[in-house]
C-alpha cells in the first residue's frame, strides 16, 4: 500500500498515457462514425422513398444496396453493369460528394484537437490515421453494395476511400491545428504567384456555369416539370428526384464551363452542345437536363460567356500584381498561372464526366483536357493585359487624369 501511495508522478503519467487510445484506433473509430453517418442519413432517405413508390418493385435489400452503391458513387468508384461487359456508371454527383468530404473533414478536425496537433507531421499522421481505415471500409461497403445487376469494384473503393478519405482529413486536421501558414511555408516560393493566381479562375468559372445552369432551368421550367411529371411517380419520389438533380447541380455547372469556354460537353456519345450549335439525341427523364441548349447559342449568351472569360482573367491577373516578379520571372509567374488555372480547371471537369450507363450515356460531360487547354490560354491572355495595365500604373493614372 505503501509504495502504491509513494509512486512517482512520472509513472502515473506513464499509466495515464498508456490508458488513452492511440491516435491510430480513434482514427478508425472517427472513419467509421464518417462512414456510418453518411450511409445512415442515404438508406433512410432511398427507403422511404422506395416505401412510398407505388411502382416500385426492389425489395427493401435491394432499396439499401442502392443507398450503399450511391455513396460509392460520390467517391467516384465505377459501378459495372451486369450483362455489359464494358459498361460503368461512374458520374459522381459532386454535390454529395462534398457532403461526404465534409463529414470525414469534421472528423479529422475533432481527432486533430482531441490529439493536441499542431504541427505538419501531426497532420500528416491524422490524415493517414482516418484515410487507411476509411479505405478499408470503403472495400466493404463495395462488397456489400454487390448485387445482381451493379457490381462495384472493392478494389477501386478501397484506392477512392483512401484518397478521399486522406484528403478530406488532412484538410479537415489542417484547419484544426490552425497550420494553413506552415503549408505555404513548406511550398516553394517561386511557386507562390502562380498557384495562388490560377487558382482563382476555377471559383469564377464554376458561378458562371452555375447561374447559366440555374438560368436556363428557369427558362425551361415547364420542360422540367413535364419530364418529372413523366415518371409517373408520386410526391416523395419526386421529391428525392429532385434532390438527385440538386446534386449533381455542381457536374451541370462544371459541364457548363465546358460552354463557357468554347470546346462544349456531351451528353452521350455522338452529341455535342456548344455555342456554336447542338448535336444531339433523346435524353433520359432527368429534370436537370432540361437545361441542356437547344440550338446555337443567342448574343447575349455568348457576350456573357466572354465577360465570365475576362473576368476568370481579370481575377488571375488582379492577384498576380501582387508579387513583385519583373522580366522573366513575372513571364513564367503568367505561364504557370495560366497552367495552374488550365489543371485544376480540367481536374475538376474530370471529375464531374463519366460513363453514365451503357450504349450512348458512355460518354457525358466535358472533355478534361480540351476545356483545360483552353482555359489555361484564355485566362494567360486576359491576365498577361490585366498586368501589364497594372505595372504600367494605368489605374492610378486613369484617376490622375479624372481629377484633372
Amino acid at each position: 500500500m505503501t509504495e502504491l501511495l509513494t509512486r512517482p508522478p512520472a509513472a502515473v503519467a506513464d499509466d495515464v498515457e498508456a490508458a488513452t487510445p492511440s491516435l491510430w484506433w480513434r482514427g478508425a473509430l472517427a472513419a467509421l462514425w464518417a462512414i456510418c453517418l453518411g450511409l445512415a442519413v442515404l438508406v433512410v432517405l432511398v427507403l422511404i422513398i422506395w416505401a412510398t413508390d407505388a411502382r416500385s418493385g426492389a425489395s427493401a435489400g435491394e432499396a439499401m444496396q442502392a443507398a450503399l452503391q450511391l455513396w460509392l458513387l460520390a467517391h467516384k468508384v465505377p459501378l459495372h453493369i451486369a450483362g455489359h461487359p464494358s459498361a460503368t456508371l461512374a458520374i459522381a454527383p459532386l454535390g454529395l460528394t462534398l457532403a461526404v468530404m465534409l463529414l470525414v473533414a469534421r472528423a479529422g478536425a475533432v481527432l486533430a484537437r482531441g490529439s493536441r496537433i499542431d504541427n505538419l507531421a501531426g497532420v500528416g499522421t491524422v490524415a493517414a490515421a482516418v484515410g487507411v481505415p476509411y479505405g478499408v471500409l470503403a472495400a466493404f461497403v463495395a462488397a456489400a453494395a454487390h448485387g445482381s445487376a451493379v457490381r462495384p469494384s472493392p478494389v477501386a473503393a478501397l484506392g477512392a476511400g483512401l484518397l478521399l478519405g486522406t484528403a478530406a482529413a488532412a484538410w479537415g486536421a489542417l484547419r484544426a491545428a490552425g497550420q494553413e501558414s506552415g503549408l505555404r511555408a513548406i511550398v516553394p516560393a517561386r511557386l507562390h504567384a502562380p498557384l495562388s493566381a490560377g487558382a482563382a479562375a476555377l471559383p469564377v468559372l464554376m458561378g458562371a456555369g452555375l447561374v447559366l445552369v440555374l438560368g436556363s432551368l428557369a427558362g425551361h421550367a415547364h420542360t422540367a416539370g413535364t419530364l418529372a411529371d413523366s415518371l409517373g411517380t408520386g410526391v416523395v419520389a419526386t421529391g428525392g428526384l429532385l434532390l438527385l438533380d440538386a446534386l449533381l447541380l455542381p457536374n451541370a455547372a462544371l459541364a457548363a464551363v465546358g460552354y463557357v469556354t468554347g470546346p462544349g460537353f456531351a451528353l452521350g456519345a455522338g452529341t455535342s452542345y456548344a455555342q456554336t450549335g447542338v448535336t444531339s439525341t433523346a435524353l433520359p427523364s432527368l429534370p436537370l437536363l432540361a437545361a441542356a441548349p437547344q440550338g446555337p447559342a443567342p448574343a447575349g449568351v455568348r457576350i456573357l460567356c466572354l465577360v465570365v472569360i475576362a473576368l476568370a482573367g481579370f481575377a488571375v491577373g488582379w492577384r498576380l500584381r501582387r508579387f513583385p516578379a519583373a522580366g522573366w520571372a513575372a513571364v513564367g509567374d503568367l505561364v504557370g498561372a495560366g497552367a495552374v488555372a488550365g489543371a485544376l480547371t480540367a481536374i475538376a471537369v474530370g471529375l464531374a464526366g463519366g460513363p453514365a450507363g451503357p450504349g450512348r450515356m458512355a460518354v457525358v460531360g466535358a472533355s478534361p483536357w480540351q476545356v483545360g487547354l483552353v482555359t489555361a490560354g484564355e485566362v494567360m491572355a486576359v491576365a498577361a493585359l490585366v498586368v501589364a495595365l497594372a505595372r504600367a500604373g494605368w489605374p492610378r493614372r486613369a484617376r490622375g487624369s479624372a481629377r484633372r
